[in-house]
């Protein structure tokens, strides 16, 4: 029989429920710890969201490591003439 008050119990949660936390949660601004146990199980048994996470955590790495890059000249051309345009 199952203890209620069992922490280790965690609830599942769906895909879409993972999905709509997931932004919060890879940078650190879930501060439910229920949400975040159910967040990392769903991911540890779901290969597409942890697939998802993967590439969400790689693609945050490298625009924090190009953000202090200066852009070059071409693409604010391009921007410009873009905005000109509308």
């Amino acid at each position: 029989m199952k203890d209620h008050n069992d922490d280790h119990a965690i609830e599942d949660i769906d895909c879409m429920e993972a999905i709509n936390g997931l932004y919060a949660y890879l940078d650190g601004e879930m501060d439910d710890p229920v949400l975040i146990s159910k967040i990392e199980n769903h991911l540890c048994h779901c290969r597409s969201c942890y697939s998802r996470t993967e590439f969400e955590k790689t693609l945050s790495e490298r625009l924090r490591k190009t953000a202090g890059e200066q852009t070059p000249d071409r693409l604010h051309q391009r921007l410009r003439n873009l905005i000109d345009r509308f």
